[in-house]
């Protein structure tokens, strides 16, 4: 299941948010290295639609996570070195 977005078929949706939840999704845009905030709701709303489905296996969800999290670390960090494991671990 790969999601091809197009750029110049793609619709402009506005709408307003509490600051608290744009706070909340701020620091989520960071955490988990999104581009930008529409890349984040692409993502909301395709992992809503696509886990709505019922006829979706466990496997086909995993399979569907595993890709969009796989392309989120290597958003966040292409050509980057990694810390070390203990310093990725020191605040748990």
């Amino acid at each position: 299941m790969d999601f091809i977005f197009n750029q110049y078929s793609m619709s402009i949706i506005n709408f307003a948010i509490p600051d608290t939840l744009a706070q909340k999704i701020e620091k989520a845009i960071n955490s988990y290295g999104f581009s930008s905030k529409a890349e984040f709701f692409r993502f909301a709303a395709i992992y809503f639609l696509n886990f709505q489905k019922e006829k979706l296996s466990e496997e086909e969800k995993f399979e569907l996570l595993s890709k969009q999290v796989s392309k989120l670390l290597e958003n966040k960090f292409a050509n980057k070195k990694l810390p070390p494991l203990k310093d990725q671990l020191s605040d748990l």
